[in-house]
């Protein structure tokens, strides 16, 4: 069938035997045109970026399928046909010819093979070769990848192909000037673009990335080909392939082994100098094949490196499974050549980790990457002689500290010399991931190279690395004493000197952000590792600390924050050392003094110089705390407020983080626990300022702050804890929960914490809330009315029957201002709200239960005089999870009624009025309706909850209940004799679970 295309495909076949320019030139452009179609063809048809559909994938496979059959054939002829009659010295011609080139690579890929692999296209390409332009040769590379990552054996068709193609394509661009060039060169440094003409460098370039790609793919072929051909063992089959154009291959086993391996380590070596060449691309091209050729060569050594990491390098070389014998035969001994080539392959990774040091965000960002890459080239050479890389790493770094002066900053010394050392450093701190020792100390001296990493730590930690000005070094200098830290057990002298650079301007005190803050958290890890060692100077150096410690005042709003997150308007004083660290950081500050003080309690058995250092610890943040109060409560714009509340709360959690070093196992000292609650009286002091309506701006965040150092004094401060507190806290207000063990001289502490719980949680929860209050959000009020919830459960737990005085006083105004939260309407819009209500009323039921099982005789009381209104509550609650789908909020309430029915069950009131007309239709007539699931699994657990309501009233009240039942309730409920029968007899007859089990078939037949 004649088509435009097959018209187009015979003119331009006729004319390609007379120059294009001069007999047609607009013959040109409809070629550039045509490529251009093709080359979009094949990017639809040939995704190699895009994941096709299943349905795009079938379209384009029958499009392939059609086209291997239809045109291709014409198309690729017509092409080798129209390349010879262009000239290269042609502008426009020399285009279309590197056009066609990449056209016809990118088809390459899914063509049949002797389309381009023949005598005639061939003899095109040796003398396309010989010209040295680099666009010329780039579209080579291009065309000579799409044939060596043809989809074939790797052996022997791939293998023929390459040794068929190396003396007649590959080795004459090894030839070319600008590649030849290049390969001379063994280091990055040595840029070898500055010696071409600026206008050039682009083209240059481009073609070394065509270059690099095309032997990475050779390469890896290679590898592959090598593993199959030493694996075989066997003669060489033929070929599915005809190389015959090319030179005869080779069909001895051995020979063909041998010309295999030689080609392998040509282009190991042409890999190695293309990865020391300036451009990320270029490198980057061959670094995954550079792996894999690293994954050939044996480990040189016996025992010496972990074997967990070698069995996982052998597998990643080796494919699945472990060095089997069978494999091991494919591995290459380390010869002189070969460790020749690991040395100079770490010398030129140590250049290409190197810090760039006038680099812009995006660049920094693509460096790590490529850094990453380069890493896995290291951790290959570590598996093979992990020595050969310490070996490295000490001889540049004792190069790079001789070329040094002795004091110096960052402008005394060259950028060079800056990079190589923090690449130095950089590398030396990565090892350790991957040289793994015996509980990870690697200076045990069972090490293998305990005695190279103490040497290298010695010289790091004796130089005056650390006091040069140039982040990256300092940065890396402290994640090496973080990452080693175990060097110090041995080296106590060094301990104090490194202690110094943490506590001085290299370190907590640097200008750099990112080493101070990283300084705090590893400065943490230094304390808890050593803290034996630094215990006796805990108190200088808390001395040292205490200008970092106060808290910045400054609320963090989205305007204010700047690169160091603490930028603040003139006008807000700054506390000293303020805006030096985040809250997190400072937190890490207090911790490791918390750490270091307690040790030195450990050592001196000293507990009221504990107590003083801790004093010394908290003061500033104790001073600061009733000051950020005030500030929030007379904050007026409500984003400045709720970022006041942030502080507020960041102060509270500093304090407790700071306690929580303390074991909640064993009591406090007496001393430890007059600080404990000095704390809490400036924290009750403070709440009387804080906005009272609930979901108030800040008032939330500075709760929380609040709640959570409650929670920790609660686990600390046991009913046991006797200690007499002489200072009262709380002022007026619970004066029932502190009748005992109060006198003249004082309150025992535990009662003094409970009187200040009944003080301080009616200010938390604001007892005037109601349903006309419309201060906030819903579902902020709401969450912060729920997160109370679980102090009412730790006190209880803790304190038992102790805590019924702070639950009566407490616990009925929490439950009337939660049920008035949950009778506030809401629109169907409101789906945060609508969810809220729902974690809101699930927290509630779930606290009663909790508080239930503790106090089974004592929660009743605790809910006062309208116990009665608050049962018949629960029980519309317990509905509402039904509507709600809350199996979980359901369960927890029918479980706090199995708990009330076996302590209460047998009060003829509690019976009569509660039981018979709420509960047992709830719990009978609730698993009957559609909206219960009995197939999932929570609402089965829930199922059994109420059924083992209706099984505990009647181990209750027996005859009188079951009378009930026969007589009234059950044919109430349209059932007919024999489901009534059947379920009283189960009920009469059977034990809880049996009677859990025939329920869940009960309700399965109404459904």
């Amino acid at each position: 069938m004649v088509t435009p295309i097959s018209n187009l495909i015979q003119i331009l076949v006729q004319q390609s035997n007379s120059p294009f320019t001069k007999s047609c030139p607009t013959l040109l452009t409809l070629l550039d045109v045509f490529l251009e179609v093709l080359q979009e063809l094949d990017s639809f048809i040939f995704s190699r970026q895009v994941q096709l559909t299943p349905e795009e994938l079938t379209k384009a496979t029958l499009i392939k399928d059609t086209m291997r059959v239809t045109c291709l054939p014409s198309i690729i002829q017509m092409l080798i046909q129209v390349l010879k009659g262009l000239q290269v010295n042609q502008a426009r011609e020399f285009e279309l010819i590197c056009f066609s080139l990449q056209v016809i690579g990118l088809y390459a890929l899914w063509i049949d093979i002797k389309l381009v692999v023949n005598e005639e296209f061939v003899n095109i390409l040796r003398t396309l070769v010989q010209c040295t332009e680099p666009k010329l040769h780039q579209s080579l590379c291009l065309l000579l990848k799409g044939l060596v990552t043809k989809g074939m054996a790797s052996f022997p068709d791939k293998l023929s192909l390459i040794l068929s193609l190396w003396p007649e394509l590959l080795q004459p661009l090894l030839n070319s000037p600008c590649i030849a060039k290049v390969l001379a060169f063994n280091s990055p440094s040595q840029n070898p673009v500055n010696g071409i003409a600026e206008e050039d460098a682009d083209d240059v370039v481009g073609l070394l990335q065509e270059f690099s790609s095309l032997f990475g793919s050779v390469g890896y072929n290679l590898t592959e080909a090598y593993r199959a051909l030493v694996l075989s063992n066997a003669p060489i089959p033929s070929n599915t392939i005809d190389t015959s154009v090319f030179s005869q291959p080779t069909s001895n086993w051995q020979a063909a082994v041998d010309q295999c391996l030689d080609k392998l380590e040509a282009v190991a070596d042409i890999a190695i100098s293309l990865l020391a060449y300036s451009d990320s691309d270029v490198s980057q091209g061959v670094v995954m094949f550079i792996g894999d050729y690293l994954g050939l060569l044996k480990n040189n050594q016996l025992d010496t490196f972990p074997a967990k990491p070698q069995a996982k390098a052998a597998t990643l070389s080796n494919g699945a499974g472990g060095l089997s014998q069978e494999k091991s035969k494919v591995l290459l001994d380390l010869t002189s050549d070969r460790l020749y080539r690991l040395q100079r392959l770490l010398g030129i990774l140590m250049e290409k980790i190197k810090y760039p040091n006038d680099a812009g965000a995006e660049d920094l960002e693509e460096f790590e990457e490529d850094r990453h890459e380069y890493l896995t080239i290291v951790r290959s050479i570590a598996r093979i002689d992990g020595g050969l890389v310490l070996d490295a790493i000490q001889s540049f770094l004792q190069h790079i500290l001789l070329q040094l002066p002795t004091s110096m900053g960052a402008k005394d010394a060259g950028s060079e010399a800056l990079s190589r050392l923090e690449a130095c450093l950089f590398l030396f701190f990565s090892i350790g991931e991957f040289y793994k020792a015996p509980r990870n100390d690697h200076f045990a001296q069972g090490y293998v190279y305990s005695a190279k990493m103490n040497e290298l730590m010695t010289n790091i930690c004796c130089s005056n690395v650390s006091s040069i000005e140039f982040f990256p070094v300092q940065l890396d200098f402290f994640e090496i004493i973080g990452r080693y830290d175990k060097f110090f057990n041995s080296s106590s002298k060094l301990l104090y000197e490194v202690l110094a650079a943490f506590l001085d301007a290299r370190g907590l005190r640097n200008p750099n952000v990112k080493v101070r803050c990283r300084c705090a958290y590893l400065f943490s890890r230094f304390v808890k590792s050593h803290k034996s060692m630094l215990a006796p100077h805990a108190e200088q150096i808390l001395q040292q600390l205490e200008g970092l410690l106060p808290l910045d005042p400054t609320p963090q709003t989205p305007e204010s924050k700047g690169i160091n997150g603490f930028a603040k308007p003139p006008s807000v004083p700054t506390a000293t050392g303020g805006g030096l660290f985040s809250i997190t950081e400072q937190s890490f500050l207090y911790e490791s003094s918390a750490n270091l003080i307690l040790a030195r309690q450990t050592n001196t058995e000293g507990g009221h110089e504990t107590a003083q250092l801790f004093a010394m610890l908290l003061r500033p943040i104790l001073l600061q705390f009733p000051q950020l109060v005030r500030l929030l409560a007379g904050e007026k714009d409500p984003e400045l407020a709720e970022a006041r509340g942030i502080v507020v709360k960041q102060a509270a959690d500093l304090i407790t983080r700071t306690t929580r070093v303390m074991s909640a196992q064993t009591p406090p000292q007496a001393e430890l626990v007059h600080i404990f609650m000095e704390i809490l009286n400036v924290m009750v002091g403070s709440l009387a300022l804080l906005p009272t309506a609930p979901g108030s701006p800040g008032r939330t965040s500075a709760c929380a702050g609040i709640r959570a150092f409650l929670h920790r004094l609660i686990g600390s401060i046991g009913p046991e804890c006797n200690v007499v507190v002489k200072t009262g806290v709380g002022g007026g207000g619970g004066g029932g929960s502190g009748g005992d063990g109060v006198s003249q001289e004082g309150s025992t502490a535990s009662n003094l914490l409970l009187l200040a719980l009944s003080t301080v949680v009616p200010q938390l929860i604001d007892v005037h809330s109601g349903p006309s209050i419309p201060a906030g959000d819903p579902d902020i009020r709401w969450r912060e009315l729920r997160e109370h919830m679980p102090l009412f459960s730790q006190v209880a737990a803790r304190y038992k029957d102790r805590s019924v005085p702070f639950l009566t006083e407490c616990l009925p105004p929490l439950i009337a201002a939660t049920l008035n939260a949950l009778a506030e309407p809401l629109h169907e819009s409101q789906l945060v709200a609508i969810e809220e209500r729902k974690s809101l009323r699930r927290g509630l039921l779930q606290m009663l239960y909790g508080i239930g099982q503790v106090l089974p005789q004592g929660v009743l009381v605790a809910l006062g005089s309208d116990a009665a209104s608050v049962l018949a509550s629960i029980v519309s609650l317990i509905e509402a999870c039904l509507e709600a789908d809350d199996a979980v909020g359901m369960k927890a309430g029918f479980s706090f009624f199995v708990g009330c029915i076996t302590n209460f069950g047998g009060d003829e009131a509690f019976y009569k009025e509660f039981l018979l007309p709420h509960l047992l239709p709830l719990a009978f007539l609730c698993p009957a309706r559609p909206a219960f699931r009995l197939t999932d699994a929570q609402f089965s657990l829930a199922l059994n909850e109420a059924a083992s309501c209706v099984f505990a009233i009647n181990s209750a009240k027996g005859e009188v209940f079951q009378q009930y039942l026969r007589q009234n309730f059950l044919p109430q409920q349209n059932l007919s004799t024999q489901y009534i029968e059947l379920y009283m007899n189960r009920l009469l007859t059977s034990s809880l679970p049996e009677f859990q089990e025939f329920v869940k078939n009960f309700y399965s037949s109404f459904h």
